[in-house]
């Protein structure tokens, strides 16, 4: 599960003023998945609940800088270290994985732009 979630991958080049836009898309789908978004500098980190952060466990995070997304998951190594286990772990951040490919393709198809996007 660990070499599962380091192979995550999404960068998405949006078109000129769409990246904000497309960062909110993508965030209510995720949380429509039960993940939390919680606010950092680059963007947002999306868990459980804040105590994963706290304790440094694996989780979603998504960086808009100018109008390029990118997303990946964070200390994935440390995944099974916590009180929260595992299996719960992997599963939500694969959820919300999927919900915001599932935003960024239809994203794609209706701009024309493409998307690196490495989700196993």
């Amino acid at each position: 599960m660990c070499k599962a979630l380091s192979s995550i991958r999404i960068v998405v080049p949006a078109l000129p003023g769409d990246g904000p836009i497309l960062a909110e898309r993508i965030r209510e789908a995720i949380e429509e998945t039960g993940l939390r978004a919680f606010i950092r500098a680059e963007g947002y980190a999306f868990m459980h609940s804040e105590l994963v952060g706290m304790l440094g466990l694996p989780h979603l995070r998504l960086a808009l800088v100018g109008d390029r997304i990118s997303m990946w998951v964070r200390d994935p190594h440390k995944l099974g270290l916590g009180p929260i286990g595992a299996e719960e772990l992997y599963e939500g951040i694969m959820r919300g994985v999927e919900a915001a490919v599932s935003v960024i393709r239809d994203y794609c198809s209706e701009k024309g732009v493409e998307a690196l996007i490495y989700v196993p």
